[in-house]
């Protein structure tokens, strides 16, 4: 690959990264507005409404790097580093993906809770806080992948378990000692902590495709 054609061939790596950067703000924008609600408890209908506008543009956009890498792919036939940045780039956008769909099902579930009525564990509100504290930093990671710096987001996962062990404890507690009538309500909360330990697990898996696209080796 001469260098005029090496040149253009790094400019549209760059752009595969910005679409995939977009993408990435968009689903980040959705776990803040779950975590602003978790805090004032307001709106929660338009809250869904804003997410769920943003998650029919974060599926165009994932089909748009999906049809975008395989065309790089096919006319530029990459040697293996870049190879393995379009691939990632291409698995990080279906990571993100199922991270805006956990923000869906999690806004969903928002709606049918009577969250005025409940408490909402402080273990909840933390581990949104981290996961996405863990989306940013992987975020981070992505856009500096051209500078070969690797990253070690993954650990953090640890601490998103810890968060869900006591937040279902939590929960069980608050269960045992509810009325009847909130019952319904408390129990949705094992999903809605569910739905953000998997968004953390999937931020995660985004830290180890990034070292993987700079080093070629797989985390175990």
């Amino acid at each position: 690959m001469n260098q005029a054609a090496r040149t253009t061939f790094q400019d549209e790596l760059i752009k595969l990264q910005s679409l995939v950067l977009d993408l990435a703000n968009e689903v980040k924008a959705n776990g803040e507005l779950l975590l602003h609600y978790l805090q004032d408890k307001n709106n929660i209908n338009e809250v869904f409404l804003k997410i769920k506008t943003k998650d029919k543009e974060i599926d165009k956009v994932r089909w748009q790097v999906h049809d975008f890498g395989d065309q790089l792919i096919v006319l530029q036939q990459p040697v293996a580093k870049d190879f393995r940045q379009i691939i990632t780039s291409i698995q990080i956008t279906d990571n993100l993906e199922r991270i805006g769909d956990h923000f869906k099902k999690t806004a969903r579930l928002l709606e049918k809770v009577s969250l005025s009525d409940i408490e909402v564990p402080q273990e909840i509100i933390n581990m949104a806080k981290q996961g996405i504290q863990m989306l940013s930093q992987s975020i981070y990671a992505y856009s500096e992948v051209f500078n070969g710096k690797t990253n070690e987001i993954a650990e953090l996962d640890e601490q998103v378990d810890t968060l869900y062990k006591l937040t279902i404890t939590k929960i069980i507690n608050l269960i045992k000692h509810a009325p009847e009538e909130k019952i319904d309500s408390l129990s949705k909360l094992f999903f809605i902590a569910q739905s953000f330990e998997r968004a953390a697990d999937h931020a995660a898996k985004i830290g180890q495709l990034v070292n993987f696209a700079i080093t070629g080796e797989r985390s175990k």
